[in-house]
């Protein structure tokens, strides 16, 4: 009886810490201090997984692309894709062109980026770094950013379910 009470506080315990936990990554600053958290997305998890399949190329719908160098972070891009995507979730809308008018271009020269080449993924409902890229890989379109060789920077974010990537050269 004793090792059931147990149990159950234990369980408890790491229910409240796990909802804790959502609850401060939500918030307007959800970069966590070991800055593997950046703008709510595993930030390894996701440039391993990009990175990775840069490295081995594939083919986007009927599109043969070649492996292409690694992308490395940037923080204005994930910046503006991460505010990209809260702007999505809290006016409830899906699209590249913000509500306002402004497009990936403005938003990312807005955050501070000086681009000469600019690309954005965006995507709603995966719930996780793997299903969001095996969808993206699924998508010519999106799978075609991913893989394009002029783009040498990208950051990304989530809000909700809510996804964005946005890529750049300088």
């Amino acid at each position: 009886m004793n090792l059931n009470r147990l149990l159950l506080a234990f369980c408890a315990t790491i229910l409240f810490a796990s909802c804790k936990k959502e609850t401060a990554s939500n918030s307007s600053n959800p970069v966590d201090s070991s800055s593997l958290i950046v703008y709510n997305v595993n930030k390894t998890s996701m440039l391993q997984l990009i990175n990775q399949q840069r490295a081995k190329g594939c083919t986007c719908g009927t599109t043969v692309m070649p492996a292409v160098a690694p992308l490395t972070w940037n923080d204005l891009l994930g910046k503006a894709a991460y505010d990209h995507s809260l702007d999505m979730k809290t006016n409830n809308y899906f699209a590249h062109n913000s509500q306002d008018g402004t497009t990936p271009g403005t938003r990312i020269t807005a955050a501070g980026y000086s681009w000469s080449t600019w690309g954005e993924n965006i995507a709603e409902g995966y719930t996780d770094e793997q299903s969001v890229m095996t969808a993206w890989i699924n998508s010519p379109g999106h799978c075609m950013n991913i893989m394009n060789g002029s783009f040498k920077e990208i950051g990304f974010g989530r809000s909700g379910n809510y996804w964005t990537q946005d890529f750049g050269t300088k």
